[in-house]
């Protein structure tokens, strides 16, 4: 698999444009570690419920065990007052389910940045990466072993005014087995690909 051209000018672009989506990739990652960051922020309002919630209990268990010495009355006051510290409990549980909300929140959040961060990649750079790839290696193989296919592939694909480069008629040449027009072909369909023309012997 040739994932790059042999020409420097070509060489040079594909090797540019990998860094630039890897530069790409990076600043997507850092948005959406950035972005989970600012949402978990949110968790605030959830930490002071459960530090209230667990004050108000505590605050209602003490008083209740205070009540409880009260001559007469004290029993039947500690066990209202004991009810008290059930709002605690729904005040901490309600902080508990808001952190994990948030989190969850996040998490969603940084997983959507980061896939609409990468779609254009998916969408423009990868498959011109992979269609490259697969003509330069089919073109590469030819090139050792099927000139005449690759020079066909050139009268097929090149405009006409390329074509003229190589002969006054060169579909004519390639039918005739021209193989100094052949060669000729088979480097301009290599050398669009950024790749070296055939050797010739």
């Amino acid at each position: 698999m040739r994932l790059y051209a042999e020409r420097p000018v070509r060489l040079t672009a594909q090797v540019l444009f990998d860094l630039a989506a890897l530069a790409w990739i990076y600043l997507g990652y850092q948005l959406s570690v950035r972005t989970e960051a600012a949402v978990l922020e949110l968790r605030s309002p959830g930490y002071r419920m459960i530090d209230a919630g667990a004050q108000l209990g505590g605050t209602f268990a003490d008083a209740s065990r205070t009540a409880s010495t009260v001559p007469f009355a004290g029993d039947r006051l500690a066990d209202v007052l004991g009810r008290g510290t059930a709002a605690g409990d729904v005040l901490t549980d309600s902080g508990h389910r808001m952190l994990e909300i948030v989190e969850l929140s996040a998490s969603a959040t940084a997983v959507l940045v980061g896939a609409l961060a990468l779609l254009p990649l998916l969408a423009l750079w990868l498959p011109r990466r992979i269609r490259y790839a697969r003509t330069a290696s089919r073109a590469v193989n030819m090139r050792e072993h099927a000139v005449d296919v690759l020079a066909l592939r050139a009268l097929a694909e090149l405009p006409h005014r390329e074509l003229k480069t190589a002969s006054s008629d060169p579909a004519a040449a390639w039918r005739a087995g021209d193989s100094e027009v052949i060669a000729k072909l088979a480097g301009l369909r290599l050398s669009a690909l950024g790749l070296r023309p055939p050797r010739t012997s």
